[in-house]
């Protein structure tokens, strides 16, 4: 789904190009955590008596998919 104006997504991409690395990497890092924290808080909605380490684990599928988060964190604990 693309609903930028194409004009705006010139001006945004010669904005990044214009940046630093450093400055680039520190705005991907930031974007990062707030998808993590807005996933973190959609699953709290969703799941609101699990426990943070079954949360944890739900988060982990969520970006790395079952089959890794299984791999990589075991089953998702249970919650009684």
């Amino acid at each position: 789904m693309n609903d930028t104006n194409p004009a705006a997504e010139i001006m945004r991409l010669r904005a990044l190009q214009a940046m630093s690395p450093a400055r680039r990497l520190s705005l991907a890092l930031g974007w990062s955590q707030s998808v993590r924290e807005l996933t973190q808080s959609s699953l709290r909605q969703q799941h609101p008596k699990l426990p943070p380490q079954a949360l944890h684990r739900l988060l982990a599928e969520r970006f790395l998919g079952k089959e890794l988060a299984l791999k990589a964190y075991g089953p998702l604990p249970s919650h009684g």
